[in-house]
């Protein structure tokens, strides 16, 4: 109790450069907790995906499928193939609006291929029967609190939710909403972005994938998909996205170490002297060290502190205004205490690492050298 007392005092003389290597760590151990609740985040998506078998006609080069146009020649090309190669196709609306006061993504297709072609099953209410309902997916029902029965706003006008879907892919956060219903809101060209394409009975999917990507009307301007192939890439992207986040929240707490490092290093600099004078008053070398390591750890607790505070304060603010949306998909990124304690214990620990390394050469001087 003799040391930290005697730690603290000389933290508090020292008040103005604690405080300033404080808040510096804990910013980084501040900005690790947020990547690491994005992370877990897109963790918990994934979780909920899952894929079907379809055909998906598009533009080639589009990231962003709303920015797609499906000419009528396309459309026409495969209606030639049906009924015998092709059994059912579906153009679909792509497009990214408000929802709420939020940017999500919006599809529309024709109400009767939205179970046998889109897989969309309902688990909750109703499919939209009357002008001015929509049907939205369960993660957006989920991260947004809405129900059956609540009112969003889409482009200005009020709309009714009728029913929870759930769908394959990550589109799980999608509003759906009748083809019809979509025209009259946003009065466009009737301009599609994808085609939906089931194989008939029968029919090999590979072979009519094939024949489709070599069609003269569709080859070098548009690609022919599995949606299980596109919905995995989108899954794989979101995959990649989680892992960053991962790498990029440990290399931040590697600032720990230089923080400690660094502040360490700068004390034993400036007090060498005084150090040489408790030597020579009886303090042993290990003493010494006990106490230095005390006090940096004292400090990266103060910034884990200050860290968590920080973190909590934003991610309450970023739930208040609604989840995070990326690539039209929202994520609610929460903390967990497991978090915490992963968090303190990976910070104790780099704090451990930093004094260790600024004070393992410094107490090799003898007094005299160190009082000089």
């Amino acid at each position: 109790m003799s040391g930290l007392s005697f730690v603290l005092k000389d933290m508090l003389h020292d008040r103005s450069r604690v405080a300033l290597s404080v808040i510096g760590m804990g910013v980084v151990i501040g900005g690790y907790f947020i990547l690491a609740a994005l992370s877990g985040a897109l963790s918990g998506v994934l979780e909920t995906t899952s894929i079907s078998r379809n055909l998906i006609v598009i533009q080639n080069d589009m990231i962003d499928p709303s920015d797609a146009i499906l000419e009528a020649h396309i459309i026409q090309a495969v209606q030639e193939l049906m009924p015998g190669t092709v059994s059912r196709i579906s153009p679909t609306v792509f497009r990214h609006t408000r929802v709420g006061g939020q940017v999500v993504q919006l599809r529309a297709a024709a109400l009767e291929d939205w179970q046998p072609v889109h897989h969309l099953k309902l688990i909750e209410g109703a499919w939209p029967a009357h002008d001015r309902e929509v049907v939205i997916g369960e993660g957006l029902a989920q991260s947004n609190d809405w129900q059956v029965g609540s009112s969003v706003q889409i482009f200005g006008s009020d709309f009714s939710i009728s029913g929870i879907c759930r769908s394959p892919g990550i589109a799980f956060a999608t509003v759906w909403m009748p083809i019809d219903t979509f025209w009259a809101l946003f009065d466009t060209n009737h301009h599609y972005q994808g085609l939906f394409v089931q194989a008939a009975l029968g029919v090999d999917p590979d072979v009519l994938k094939t024949r489709l990507q070599n069609d003269p009307r569709l080859v070098d301007h548009y690609a022919v998909y599995f949606e299980d192939n596109y919905s995995r890439q989108n899954i794989r992207g979101v995959q990649d996205m989680s892992s960053l986040m991962r790498l990029v929240s440990g290399v931040a707490l590697l600032g720990i170490v230089f923080g400690v490092y660094n502040a360490t290093t700068l004390s034993l600099a400036e007090h060498t002297r005084e150090l040489g004078i408790l030597l020579g008053i009886g303090f042993s070398h290990a003493r010494l060290r006990g106490l230095l390591w005390v006090r940096s750890l004292l400090q990266a607790l103060l910034a884990f502190g200050v860290g968590l505070v920080a973190a909590l304060i934003y991610l309450h603010a970023q739930q208040s205004s609604g989840p995070l949306v990326i690539l039209g998909v929202p994520f609610s990124m929460q903390f967990t205490p497991w978090m915490g304690l992963s968090g303190l214990a990976w910070v104790s620990g780099l704090a451990f690492l930093g004094a260790w390394l600024s004070t393992r050469r410094m107490f090799n001087l003898r007094v005299v050298e160190l009082l000089r």
